[in-house]
């Protein structure tokens, strides 16, 4: 006997709750959602009003602790009529730049949505149970959305929350929809829902027996790729209404939209075979007129701003300015032999590969080769030690590389009252860094992916409480994504990434709502190597981004990194004319 998962309904009683939606895994006899496949409608809901929407809606007095600003104001509005929508999916994305107040947007629309079910409740008996709202995130800000949570909202009207974490998390579902709100992360998603792609059926962990009356993906582009497991599992998720939290939704290609189609089930292009013949084929056949259909398309369901928008002539936000440096260093002589000697080598294997038309078979190699090659303009060590600590050898020795060199002056020259972030993509880096600070007497501390919820909580609280620290030392991955961290003024960045938004939103964690200084970012790169390449590859995918939500008229289109684009980042011209 095949055991099917059990939903638990925690829907609330809005006129909306004749809408339910089949889950994707379920076997249970399909309901009556109506799935769209003419695109006109869609399309025409979208032309209706091209304009930025600037109808408005509050919550009473007291509700919230803090008032709410215009543009949230509108958002709000914008979200409560998108969860009544008909025409499309139950939901959709909220792509406000970082730093803006998605977060309390949110807070305020499950606030919205409480008030009216109790007004609802007075008059009549409920059916079902109120209040569900899932709310997923990385791990990094699991204990910050709590805290805003509790923070944002009044006493008299606080929300029950359930930070489903650890291993003492309950693993019943009718426990979980007692609470307003309940926050976990995308990992206990990916291992609890389960995935239609799955060939053995199982029951879901309580994440996934739960019908949710409405999910929240905070950070959504941890989702862009839908063949990840991650993607699966979220879009497997129980719920009416569904919400996307990006600001930055298209980070690599337009197909990083797919998943968060998918996931809102935003038919016809929550299926792949309309996704690509309705929007990525009329790119390819003719670039602007394709990217506007697309804006079009993402208009119905996708609600924008950036720090630059204006609201009737007027920034919707005042901050303080941001001043962003690109400091090209020179190679030491001896960084510059080990580097060139490293670059020669890599190109005569990538010239092998490309003579005998073997690129693709040895695509994970040839990137293994330029991460090396990114590595060696950080310090040669962490090539030399790929495997092993970076920083044990660089103890028995007095190098120190051009960028450490960089950033210990940097800081030098701020002062120690100017809390700086300084960002690497890689641990090792960290670590020498790190090795560095303690030889000089700086203050620090440091926030990686290697520690547990509580010790990065505690470190974020003491950099930003104690005016003794001077610096915190963060990875990429694990410090880009949704930490406020307005208490420093000043960001490096160590090193490029691929795609420029990563960095912005790193840099996004100091200039943002609640900074009062100035903000300065200095972004180091080292002059003739790879970094040189990359950061024209980074103004190619800032194109595609503005094209794509139709804030700039770029035709390019970024995909998976070709031939030709290897070729440049290797040689600094195109294959072909090799």
């Amino acid at each position: 006997m095949m055991n099917y998962p059990i939903y638990i309904s925690s829907s609330s009683d809005d006129e909306d709750d004749e809408v339910q939606e089949k889950p994707m895994n379920s076997q249970q006899p399909e309901t009556t959602t109506t799935i769209i496949k003419d695109e006109r409608r869609i399309y025409e809901a979208a032309l209706q009003d091209l304009n930025q929407p600037k109808t408005e809606k509050d919550l009473p007095h007291g509700v919230l602790s803090v008032p709410l600003m215009r543009h949230q104001k509108i958002a709000l509005e914008w979200m409560r009529q998108k969860e009544r929508s008909y025409n499309n999916c139950l939901g959709g994305i909220l792509a406000d730049d970082q730093g803006l107040g998605k977060t309390i947007s949110i807070i305020a629309l499950i606030l919205l949505q409480k008030l009216k079910s109790q007004s609802r409740h007075s008059k009549r008996r409920r059916s079902r149970r109120s209040g569900g709202t899932l709310v997923v995130c990385p791990a990094s800000v699991v204990k910050q959305w709590a805290k805003e949570l509790d923070d944002k909202v009044s006493l008299e009207h606080k929300l029950s929350v359930l930070v489903y974490h650890g291993s003492k998390r309950t693993n019943d579902p009718v426990e979980l929809a007692k609470y307003d709100v309940v926050v976990t992360t995308y990992a206990l998603v990916t291992n609890e829902v389960l995935q239609p792609s799955s060939s053995q059926r199982r029951f879901s962990g309580a994440l996934g027996r739960v019908r949710w009356s409405r999910v929240v993906l905070d950070e959504a582009q941890t989702i862009k790729n839908h063949q990840t497991q991650v993607a699966k599992a979220c879009s497997g998720l129980n719920a009416k209404r569904r919400w996307c939290l990006s600001g930055t939704p298209i980070q690599n290609e337009v197909w990083d939209l797919f998943s968060y189609f998918r996931f809102l089930r935003y038919h016809p292009y929550a299926e792949r075979c309309f996704f690509s013949q309705r929007i990525m084929v009329p790119i390819k056949n003719n670039r602007l007129r394709g990217y506007k259909k697309l804006q079009a398309i993402l208009r119905a369901i996708l609600l924008r701003r950036t720090k630059d928008t204006l609201l009737d002539g007027q920034p919707i936000l005042h901050l303080p300015p941001k001043t962003v440096t690109l400091t090209k260093a020179e190679f030491s002589p001896e960084e510059f032999a080990f580097y060139k000697g490293l670059e020669a080598a890599s190109q005569s294997e990538f010239k092998a590969y490309a003579d005998a038309g073997t690129v693709s078979k040895n695509y994970v190699d040839i990137l293994v080769m330029l991460l090396r090659l990114r590595q060696a303009c950080d310090h040669p060590q962490l090539v030399r030690s790929s495997e092993e600590s970076a920083v044990e050898p660089a103890r028995h020795s007095d190098f120190t590389s051009t960028k450490i060199k960089a950033v210990m002056e940097t800081l030098q020259s701020l002062g120690k009252q100017v809390k700086t972030l300084v960002f690497s993509q890689w641990t090792g880096m960290l670590d020498l860094v790190e090795y560095n600070f303690v030889k000089n007497g700086v203050t620090f501390r440091r926030l990686d992916g290697t520690m547990s919820l509580a010790a990065r909580d505690k470190a974020v609280k003491e950099f930003n409480n104690d005016p003794s620290v001077q610096v915190m030392l963060m990875s990429l991955k694990a410090g880009n994504l949704g930490l406020n961290m307005v208490s420093a003024s000043h960001v490096i960045i160590l090193d490029l990434w691929w795609n420029p938004t990563t960095e912005d939103q790193a840099i996004d964690r100091a200039h943002r709502i609640g900074q009062t200084q100035a903000v300065t970012v200095t972004r180091i790169t080292i002059k003739n190597t790879v970094e040189e390449r990359i950061l024209a590859l980074q103004e190619t995918k800032r194109i595609v981004v503005a094209s794509a939500l139709g804030e700039d008229p770029g035709e390019l289109s970024a995909t998976r990194l070709t031939e030709q684009d290897l070729g440049y980042l290797f040689f600094g011209v195109k294959q072909e004319t090799l």
